[in-house]
């Protein structure tokens, strides 16, 4: 363990006359006292599979040294390139032999090395930029999502909000679980560490339901402890008493408690307020989920509530003093009119 190390990996940094080697222990030394891969990967501006390892190397060799480089060549040939975008576009790793997920550099290194091409990690990273590529967080896409419903549902929708007249609203819906432990997120320090203090105890969490209308940057929001058909009657009843007098688009997922027969029958009550449904398995579709991510940062990480009234009196607040425009921004139209245009 590198809590075991500290004391040598501390001593090390600060004798280590190689600027390069010295910068790994220091980065070894931030892990030891608790710092995470995460934190310590951008600290030292590096991938997280540097950190792995550098950790490795010290674990197997006690030392964070150069090896020889053995005359690497400075880059790939039109061959090389050509193979490695297949491989990264082809996106199966163990097709070839590697039980690993994704293609890293390191996995490539050793892919090339197999084939008796000895080339750095350094090399594979600045051939994959420089052909475009990029190194990101994985975006989940359902398997079981139909792109023809998601296609018809952009192109439906766009067209039914390019038409809206002033006595027509559209909503779209979604529901939020928040609460428990405490959200970690960013923040401004002059610390070593950003150290939020809370108590152990778990807050019980609560559930939310909140519509946005992207044309206008009206929200309406509520909270509930439960997440079953009586609250979502209840925000439904919301929307329609602060929409009276206009006609009401409302987009839900396929939820089964927004098709629930209670649901049914205060929407015969309601003429004016008609519900719509995504296609399954499309959340990016819905502009309410980027309010929800939204919100998180703004509002939920590094916070603690002692109940999820004070949570539900803060997030009401916060609704209440972003500005339409902001709204606006955060909750576009932009995944849908993306998804029509990627799919035409």
């Amino acid at each position: 363990m590198l809590e075991e190390d500290e004391e040598v990996l501390r001593k090390k940094a600060k004798k280590c006359e190689d600027k390069k080697e010295s910068i790994r222990y220091f980065a070894l030394h931030f892990l030891s006292i608790g710092r995470s891969i995460g934190e310590v990967s951008k600290a030292f501006m590096v991938d997280r599979s540097t950190v792995y390892d550098w950790m490795l190397q010290w674990k197997h060799e006690k030392t964070l040294s150069d090896k020889p480089k053995g005359g690497r060549p400075p880059s790939f040939g039109e061959k090389e390139k050509k193979e490695i975008k297949k491989l990264v576009e082809e996106n199966d790793p163990s097709k070839h032999g590697h039980d690993v997920t994704m293609w890293d550099t390191k996995s490539l290194q050793l892919y090339f090395e197999e084939k008796g091409a000895k080339v750095s990690r350094e090399t594979i990273r600045r051939t994959l930029l420089g052909m475009g590529g990029h190194y990101v967080k994985a975006v989940h896409e359902y398997a079981e999502a139909d792109l023809k419903k998601q296609l018809a549902f952009a192109k439906r929708t766009l067209k039914t909000l390019r038409s809206l007249d002033k006595d027509t609203v559209a909503l779209f819906e979604d529901e939020m679980s928040a609460g428990g432990s405490l959200r970690k997120g960013y923040g401004w320090t002059f610390d070593e560490r950003l150290i939020i203090k809370a108590p152990a105890y778990h807050m019980k969490r609560t559930n939310v339901f909140g519509a946005v209308s992207p044309l206008t940057g009206e929200i309406v929001q509520s909270s509930s402890s439960s997440a079953k058909t009586p609250a979502f009657m209840k925000f439904l009843g919301k929307i329609a008493d602060r929409f009276a007098g206009k006609r009401i688009l409302l987009y839900v997922d396929d939820f089964r408690v927004h098709s629930s027969k209670k649901v049914k029958r205060f929407l015969k009550r309601h003429p004016d307020l008609k519900v719509r449904f995504f296609p399954p398995y499309s959340p990016w579709l819905d502009p309410q989920e980027y309010w929800w991510n939204h919100i998180r940062r703004k509002l939920l990480d590094n916070r603690f509530f002692r109940s999820a009234r004070q949570m539900a009196f803060a997030m009401a607040r916060f609704v209440n003093s972003v500005p339409p425009e902001e709204v606006m921004s955060v909750c576009s139209l932009a995944p849908l009119r993306k998804t029509l245009k990627d799919g035409v």
